[in-house]
């Protein structure tokens, strides 16, 4: 028996449901997760070793072999490759002395391509060992990795004025939080958390249910679910037992708000959770970050203790006894997935981010069976101003459908990347102005699994869900962009995030990306569009979850705005099908296999 193991497994109680803190943990320790301790973990969890090793190799972080002893994770975005991402890219492997996917032989380095780590306004942008370096230049990653080869840690590189890692200075230090625009929802800099929790606490949890639904205030994750309505099911759900969940696993490419919100205004988002457990009948909260916002966790621990301090979590919160409700963080590991709420439930519980069939939904069972309210952390953070400040006042913001303001992660091709608090029914030409894309041709509205909207054909439409739903994300493509090359990134990152459990969404975005491979190849005929239309509905009508309904957005959507794109690099513009399988291609290497072997007279 390893004792450093078992003091570690000890820690988290021999809970298996902890596992995915279990497994960061040894990771850290060992720099991997050796499998000479899947024994051990195993009998302590009450799990198989197999089972473990199936969980650490569906996360993107965990290492099951040595991968250096310092891992840098470079941001493969669009707007990262639109951005100078190549050259930084080219640098690190200079430097390092390592390629892209392994790890010298020293095990000093390991490098790796990972998808956006939510640092989209100040691309290029890697993690090193937990820490975050932005606006990357070649110049700067030799010096980085000159100070690693001298001895020094990430941390000290990144933060060489020493400041504490729970403060928001070092947070700052970090990262721009950007935000441009903010108020009169979000961040306006007030300290009335103990008044929005006395006024909460002054009604009944009906009567508060009752606000948020007066309010229409609708779910920001993207779906718009009516947040009451789900808050209202939860109460009413069977069982004594319930909880509470923020979703701040916000994976989607392009998507940044929410760090943003946690940078600045982390307890509206916690207070929001302490309300919304009040409402339905919580006693526990966690908040689920993504592994990539793992420099906040100190800060935003400290946050966490100053509210129990404070008498606004832990027990007899606000002096009204028997309201007991505490939250904890636990951080994800990197999977896309994790982001949909019954495949962050199922992370939560120690295991893979394997979406679960519904029904049941998780207000009826949810973690560790019981019923769950899940919210993300923009929904939480209106949840607070909304008690704050009453249903009239929110209502009377946006429009009679999309009430109040919400938060736009703005990237790509503009003058002024970063957060933007709007009213919901702005026109796309006003974001646009607002943000300085002078030169738009192209915007790719909530990210990847959204929309693509013609500038010369969508500018007058409004921002709303009665028009163009938006989960946040809004990425602008100038005329000088590879539009369709953008697409391919696109298919090949939901390719690289199913968690396959369902054929539609395993097979089908990897057909889809290989149709748009063809296509920019300069291969593909006519057929080739019909079927990547054909199999786009398809997957998005049978797949099990939604990134499985969304995963042929990039190609449907452009399919529809930028027709004519398309068309141009069809090897045959004439109507003659000429067939995209070419076979003298296809014999080439086999033609050159013959030619060398007859060269070393071996036939």
């Amino acid at each position: 028996m390893n004792p450093d193991v078992e003091a570690l497994l000890r820690r988290f109680h021999y809970d298996g449901t902890r596992l995915i803190d279990i497994l960061w943990d040894i990771q850290r320790l060992y720099g991997h997760i050796p499998d000479e301790h899947l024994p051990q973990m195993a009998d302590a969890l009450n799990r198989s070793a197999r089972d473990i090793t199936e969980t650490a190799s569906f996360y993107h972080f965990f290492h099951t072999r040595p991968s250096g002893r310092h891992r840098i994770y470079l941001s493969n975005t669009v707007i990262a490759k639109n951005l100078g991402y190549q050259a930084v890219h080219d640098a690190l492997e200079q430097e390092t002395g390592v390629r892209f996917g392994g790890a010298d032989g020293a095990a000093t380095f390991g490098l790796f391509e990972t998808p956006c780590i939510g640092l989209s306004d100040q691309e290029p942008a890697m993690l090193l060992d937990d820490v975050v370096f932005t606006r990357l230049t070649p110049g700067r990653v030799a010096d980085i990795v000159a100070q690693l080869k001298a001895g020094r840690a990430a941390a000290d590189i990144a933060n060489p004025a020493g400041l504490p890692e729970d403060d928001i200075a070092y947070v700052d230090s970090l990262v721009e939080s950007n935000v441009h625009t903010g108020g009169p929802v979000f961040f306006c800099g007030g300290d009335d958390h103990q008044m929005s929790l006395k006024r909460c606490l002054a009604g009944t949890p009906e009567q508060t249910i009752d606000a948020i639904t007066e309010s229409g205030l609708r779910g920001y994750g993207g779906a718009g679910f009516a947040t009451g309505l789900k808050w209202r099911l939860c109460r009413a759900a069977p069982g004594a037992d319930k909880y509470v969940i923020c979703n701040a696993d916000e994976g989607e490419p392009g998507t940044f708000k929410d760090r943003a919100l946690l940078t600045r205004a982390p307890k509206d988002v916690f207070t929001g959770m302490v309300i919304a457990a009040y409402a339905i009948g919580a006693g526990h909260g966690i908040v689920y970050l993504r592994a990539e916002y793992v420099y906040l966790r100190r800060y935003l621990e400290r946050q966490l203790r100053e509210l129990r301090e404070g008498g606004l979590l832990g027990r007899d919160i606000g002096g009204q006894a028997g309201f007991d409700f505490d939250i904890r963080i636990q951080m994800g590991a990197g999977a896309y997935v994790c982001g949909e709420e019954s495949a962050l439930i199922e992370s939560c519980e120690g295991k893979r981010g394997t979406p679960r069939l519904k029904p049941p939904y998780p207000i009826q069972v949810g973690y560790l069976g019981r019923p769950t309210c899940v919210n993300n952390v923009e929904t939480f953070a209106a949840a607070s101003r909304v008690t704050a400040e009453g249903a009239e006042w929110f209502r009377g913001m946006g429009t009679p459908t999309s009430a109040g303001t919400r938060l736009l992660s703005v990237a790509g091709d503009c003058r002024r990347p970063g957060v933007y608090e709007v009213e919901w029914g702005i026109t796309l030409d006003d974001v646009l102005a607002l943000v300085g894309a002078d030169d738009a041709r192209a915007v790719q509205i909530s990210g990847p699994s959204g929309e693509c909207l013609s500038v010369q054909a969508d500018a007058g439409r409004r921002i709303a869900y009665e028009d163009i739903p938006c989960n946040g994300a809004v990425t602008v493509f100038d005329s000088t962009r590879d539009l369709l090359d953008c697409v391919k990134d696109y298919t090949r990152f939901f390719a690289d995030e199913s968690c396959g459990i369902c054929v539609p969404c395993r097979a089908g975005t990897v057909d889809l990306h290989d149709k748009m491979q063809r296509i920019i190849s300069g291969t593909a005929v006519q057929t080739d569009l019909d079927d990547a239309a054909r199999w786009g509905a398809l997957v998005k009508k049978t797949s099990r979850c939604g990134l499985g309904a969304t995963a042929a957005n990039p190609i449907l959507t452009t399919l529809t705005k930028f027709p004519d794109l398309y068309r141009s690099r069809l090897c045959s513009q004439d109507g003659t099908l000429l067939p995209s399988f070419d076979v003298d291609a296809a014999l080439a290497g086999h033609r050159n296999a013959l030619t060398e072997l007859e060269t070393d007279g071996t036939t």
